[in-house]
């Protein structure tokens, strides 16, 4: 990486943070079909849908980071950096999730189940705490299913935009 690059990085640290999650996001899909490919099984493009986590681990990755990196003073030191990237890569998955549930509720409107005999207010909190709930729970997911990597991906990019 020059260093006209990594300054480039360093200026615009929200815009680091979203191509990184959009790269991992986009490396991560297409991860299985490469390997089928590779293994003669046949390259199978991922779905419109699979591409939506692409879109959300950018949106995810800048929002974070802009929300973050600067209240935290993340430039500060490498260590410090890091630690605020790997937040960053934390809290960016339930973005993501966030993103494609209003996804959801634009294409079929409203992805819980009614609760039966409950009356619309209690409807309503149901559905509210379950829109909100939902995306963390698979955000935790997610850094599961990815054995950690947006958060070490985040903590690496935290630890190269801060470093001298």
């Amino acid at each position: 990486m020059g260093r006209g690059l990594l300054g480039t990085a360093r200026r615009n640290p929200v815009l680091t943070f979203g191509i990184a999650g959009g790269a991992f996001a986009l490396l991560y899909i297409l991860s299985e079909p490469v390997l089928d490919a590779l293994a003669g099984r046949g390259f199978t493009a991922p779905s419109a849908f699979l591409l939506l986590f692409v879109v959300g681990g950018f949106l995810g990755g800048a929002l974070v980071a802009w929300l973050l990196w600067g209240r935290l003073d993340a430039g500060r030191s490498p260590r410090r950096g890091a630690g605020v990237g790997a937040l960053v890569g934390l809290l960016a998955l339930p973005v993501l999730f966030y993103f494609l549930e209003l996804a959801l509720v634009v294409v079929d409107g409203n992805p819980f189940e009614p609760l039966p005999g409950a009356s619309p207010g209690t409807q309503l909190g149901s559905d509210l705490l379950m829109f909100l709930l939902a995306p963390l729970l698979l955000g935790a997911l997610g850094v599961i299913v990815t054995y950690g990597g947006t958060v070490v991906v985040g903590a690496l990019v935290g630890y190269l935009l801060a470093r001298e």
